[in-house]
């Protein structure tokens, strides 16, 4: 047996790749949990507690956490509780175990609480009423004839059959003990239990114990797991032990002699340990791998451990919850063996392991082991190294930060080239020895060569470098030298150096990577983009054309024709056909897949300005040098990382901020007018890949893409029937998650129905006919009596006009008071909502006819109930109308403004550009976060949030609002205060 412990002092690790014999598939399976991605939470990321006592996940794909302050539901991006406090059956906060043995059944053991059931959304209470023993409760689970079985603290077990009937098990029919740990009913039913004085077995009535006799350690079993291939393995006080047909024995992989409250089986079926004073350990072919709070773990102390359905790992502890995910990259840092964090450099050697160069020194990755590398006196020792290359006689040059060019044979310091040999240069960011012997040397202060005969040559910016600062080199396959400075490139002719112009495209200036393709082609990685010097024709592709990011550092290609580019903000994967088709003009944007650290880099901070900083090994797989460690990649894996995600559920359903049941369909009444739903695909390996998109149907005529959001908003929806719709798709997949959706009915207002309608139109058609036929009968009267009475009303008339008139206008007057009034906030001044969205459509109307720009605002006060609550409502009043005032300022009147309801006011941008309305918003913004609040809340600080959103791609005017209320949902997730477009 071979025990292989991960600890900083050993610095023996296992595999992440088993090399070139040894298969691709099988370095993956390899990976070491240290290697894997980590994410923790604890109470500063929304737990309630820091002890995870139990972890388990439910067939809708919710992730369920026993914590002591209550049960939480994790969505992958929020943690929902479950207690006292806001479900009526719990007595109890304190939850000790979860179980989803049996689908649709979510079982739940309670501290001082009992045992709660979920069945169908409703929660239940099983007590010492129902037949509990005692209400203090360790685990329970349902057995396949409905029976549930508990577990006590101190009481044993007990049976409760469907029919309420309740069979004890204590020490009298068998138990060596009534403090109970664990609880386990394995495929054919039997009941397996963990106890203070050993391992118990319940098939039926008949009760075996099972102790030292049996070959089982002294003391508690704490956990109770079947293995893979039959039996079980149980966590004991004195470590794991294994056990077969009722014979027992310490597992062969040598877990240590420490208490064991936790077991999960790995995707792989390795057995994973998680022990009370030590972290992780997991059981490996090749040894026995540890994780513990030195590489990350929150705490040593592990009682829970789950492994999920994507086969990610969950780690409970009482400090916090860590998730070990298998992604795309796995990562090499100091925990495993690195000198240093901060790496520089990578570079493979003929043997298949790879050199790493770093703040730290010198180390070599080999088999899955991290050695350090010329360590000894008069070696490199813990020197900063920026550069590593080949030597044509076998060695390997070193460039330091300080300390000139080492030359290594074997691991062994044989040469060291410094000031006193003519090189002046510091920082030694590139090197390469050419074919005809001399070794060139890119540092800080200028190229140097050194000769055969070991001269040394210097040549700086008097020679036609654009800037003594060297971070790149190359040699051509015509066997020109490129030169990469932070000033431009240039290329050797004889001995001098010309220029290349790259500052035509994009402004470009720093080169840091020069990477030559297949067909002859140098790529160039700069400040600016990439560039493409081709026949000596350089073009470029920038971020006009799609790249997330300016500045790239290195280009490495990998076998399938995919370019990956190094940066600040993580890897990005882009086919080169699409870099040659953007620059040949047939395609206007790429289609770049990033990677950062939830795809498993160590850090989404690449480095470069020395190197090599990024490579392809002999194996196909990418050596990634990041601020936080060496990352590796093997794309010949990707496919299996960017499967569908999940389907997506409905989570909550929200109508005029009040919920609803997500059942599959919806009414809203006419007085109902705000809609919000939050939909999740719960996916936990990687949940800042999976994108949303989403429609109703029968309003929009398109997909609405959220992007990471996962909800959506409806404002006023027109009366009739729809179908809201969501799916999403994991960024790189190709495929969507399934379209699922609830059936909306917007009700219409008694006047908007049918019937109404109709009667309606019948009655104002009588109506109308009944006043024509009564007007003409006046008239004619009229007609008669006029002759009469022509000479002696006339006067009379007269007067009469005169008063009307007068009436007439005291009612137009009355008139444009009370229309004023309705389209007017009486407490700001500015119009209301009912005049905002008259205007906005006619505006929507005006600039879609004209092809003009037009963006809508949403502005909401941070924080307002604050001031309402801490001051006074007066106070509040007096906010908002400093608020209104401020933005008549910034919009140069009021015409444009409108109070949207609340502490929201709606701002529209007439001809304005997105970036335009952004510009006017900050100012806004700012404007308000200045105003002086002392004379009203003194102490408080004003702010606000403002969502925008541009005309562009919408037919209505009210996906504007919808928009820009997302935007505004968006800027109040990412901490208030701020303008999102």
């Amino acid at each position: 047996m071979r025990i292989v412990a991960l600890a900083p002092a050993l610095a023996c690790w296992l595999a992440l790749f088993l090399g070139l014999a040894a298969g691709t598939a099988n370095a993956m399976d390899s990976k070491p949990l240290a290697a894997y991605a980590r994410d923790v939470w604890t109470t500063r990321n929304g737990l309630p507690h820091n002890q995870v006592n139990d972890i388990a996940q439910t067939e809708d794909g919710y992730l369920w956490l026993a914590t002591w302050e209550g049960l939480v539901r994790y969505n992958g991006q929020d943690f929902t509780l479950f207690g006292p406090q806001n479900v009526e059956a719990f007595t109890d906060q304190g939850i000790r175990s979860i179980s989803t043995r049996v689908p649709g059944k979510l079982v739940v053991s309670t501290s001082r609480g009992g045992v709660m059931i979920r069945e169908e959304g409703e929660w239940r209470r099983v007590g010492v009423a129902e037949g509990l023993a005692q209400e203090e409760t360790m685990r329970a689970e349902f057995d396949a004839q409905g029976r549930l079985w508990v577990a006590h603290e101190s009481k044993g077990l007990v049976r409760i059959a469907p029919d309420g009937t309740a069979t004890p098990f204590g020490v009298a029919e068998g138990l060596p003990s009534g403090q109970m740990f664990a609880l386990m009913i394995d495929a054919n039913d039997v009941v397996w239990a963990g106890s203070a004085e050993g391992l118990v077995r319940i098939e039926e009535d008949r009760v075996q114990a099972f102790g030292t006799a049996d070959g089982m350690p002294q003391g508690a079993v704490y956990a109770i797991v079947a293995a893979p291939d039959g039996g079980l393995f149980l966590g004991t006080h004195h470590g794991v032990w294994r056990g077969r047909n009722g014979e027992f024995r310490a597992h062969e992989a040598g877990f240590p002699d420490d208490a064991v409250p936790s077991l999960a089986i790995d995707p792989q079926g390795s057995l994973i340990a998680g022990t009370v004073n030590r972290g992780v350990f997991r059981a490996k072919p090749i040894g026995l791998e540890r994780f513990s709070r030195a590489g990350g773990l929150p705490n040593n102390r592990v009682p829970a451990l789950f492994v999920d359905r994507e086969g990610s790992i969950w780690v409970g502890t009482n400090a916090g919850l860590l998730r070990f995910a298998d992604t795309p990259f796995g990562s090499y840092d100091t925990y495993q063996g690195l000198a240093d964090n901060y790496v520089r450099s990578v570079l493979q050697l003929p043997d298949g392991s790879v050199l790493i160069g770093s703040s730290g020194g010198l180390d070599r990755w080999k088999d899955g082991r991290i050695e350090p590398v010329s360590r000894e006196e008069g070696g490199i020792g813990n020197e900063a190294v920026l550069s590593l290359a080949h030597g044509r006689d076998g060695s390997v040059w070193v460039g330091m930060y300080s300390l000139g060019l080492y030359q290594l044979r074997d691991g062994k310091v044989v040469n060291q080239l410094g000031a006193g040999d003519g090189l002046l240069g510091p920082q030694v960011r590139a090197i390469f020895e050419a074919r005809n012997g001399d070794l060139w040397i890119g540092t800080s202060s200028g190229l140097f060569r050194r000769r055969a005969d070991g001269r040394i040559d210097r040549f700086d910016e008097r020679d036609g470098l654009p800037r003594n600062f060297v971070v790149a080199l190359h040699e051509g396959r015509d066997g020109r030298l490129w030169i990469g400075t932070s000033n431009g490139l240039a290329v050797r002719d004889g001995e001098r150096f010309r220029e290349v112009p790259i500052r035509q495209w994009f402004d470009a200036q720093d080169v840091f990577g020069i990477h030559e393709d297949g067909e002859g082609s140098l790529w160039l990685a700069t400040d600016r983009g990439l560039l493409r010097l081709k026949d000596d024709v350089l073009s470029g592709v920038g971020v006009r054309h799609g790249l997330p990011v300016a500045t790239l550092f290195q280009v490495v290609e990998d076998g399938y024709g995919n370019f990956w580019l190094t940066s600040n903000r993580g890897v990005l994967q882009v086919p080169r056909q699409q870099l040659e088709e953007v620059i040949a003009g047939r395609r206007e944007r790429l289609d770049a897949l990033s990677f950062a650290e939830a795809d498993g880099l160590a850090s989404a901070q690449c480095n470069g300005g020395a190197g090599p900083a990024a490579i392809r090994a002999d194996d196909g797989s990418l050596w990634i040098a990041t601020a936080r460690g060496v990352s590796v990649v093997q794309p010949d894996q990707l496919a299996r990382y960017q499967r569908p995600p999940p389907p997506v559920i409905i989570e909550s359903i929200r109508v005029d901020t009040q919920p609803r049941p997500a059942d599959g369909r919806l009414v809203l009444s006419p007085a109902e007018s705000r809609l919000e739903i939050d939909f999740a695909s719960l996916s936990y390996r990687m949940p800042e890949q999976i994108r949303y998109r989403y429609r109703m149907a029968g309003l929009d005529e398109g997909w609405t893409d959220s992007g990471a959001v996962r909800s959506a908003r409806f404002n006023h929806l027109p009366p009739g029937k729809y179908r809201f719709e969501v799916s999403a798709e994991t960024r790189g997949s190709g495929t969507s998650s399934d379209v699922i959706g609830i059936d909306v009915e917007v009700q219409p207002r008694f006047w908007e129905q049918p019937l109404f309608l109709v009667l309606g139109g019948l009655l104002l058609a009588l109506g109308l006919y009944w006043g024509y036929a009564l007007r003409v009968d006046a008239l004619q009267q009229r007609e008669r009596e006029l002759s009469r009475m022509v000479e002696e009303r006339t006067q009379t008339l007269t007067r009469q006009n005169t008063e009307l008139e007068r009436l007439a206008e005291t009612v137009r007057e009355q008139s444009s008071a009370y229309e004023l009034q309705a389209r007017t906030d009486a407490l700001t001044g500015l119009p209301n909502r009912r005049h905002m969205e008259e205007r906005l459509a006619d505006c929507f109307a005006e600039a879609q006819r004209d092809g003009k720009p037009l963006c809508l605002g949403v502005l909401d006060l941070d924080h307002f109930k604050d001031i309402n609550d801490n001051f006074s409502h007066a106070a509040g009043d007096q906010l908002l109308q400093e608020v209104a005032r401020v933005m008549s300022d910034v919009m140069g009147g009021d015409h444009n403004l409108a109070r949207w309801g609340g502490e929201e006011f709606a701002l529209l941008f007439v001809d304005a550009t997105l970036e335009q309305a952004a510009d006017s918003a900050e100012r806004i913004r700012r404007r308000i976060e200045a105003i002086d609040t002392s004379a009203f809340a003194p102490g408080a600080r004003a702010s606000a949030s403002i969502g925008l959103a541009s005309r562009t791609g919408f037919t209505h005017h009210e996906r504007m609002i919808y928009r820009a209320d997302e935007r505004l949902y968006a800027a109040k997730r990412a901490g208030r205060n701020r303008v999102e477009t």
